[in-house]
């Protein structure tokens, strides 16, 4: 998992998971997290299903939880996957 410099929220927000992932993916794109913006679709950054894949293990790590691969593609978006891994978490808790 990348060193993402975002401290792990003691409660997991949207806006606390959406920083999270923005950072993370900006790792992997070695980009700035500023240039990352969190309405745009990750395929639009060239992301293909391995690395989804990826994101979705160091998610689950991040979290703690076993996740879905497909949440991913359901919620194409960071702002709509930081929302989707809201309600999942309320879930499972």
């Amino acid at each position: 998992m990348p060193e993402t410099g975002v401290e792990q929220p003691t409660e997991h927000t949207a806006e606390g998971l959406s920083l999270w992932l923005t950072d993370c993916i900006a790792t992997h794109l070695e980009r700035t997290p500023d240039t990352i913006d969190t309405s745009v679709p990750l395929t639009d950054y060239g992301l293909d299903s391995l690395y989804v894949l990826a994101v979705a293990a160091e998610l689950e790590d991040h979290l703690d939880i076993s996740l879905d691969p497909t949440v991913m593609w359901h919620n194409p978006t960071i702002d709509g996957l930081s929302k989707a891994l809201v309600e999942e978490l309320a879930q499972n808790a």
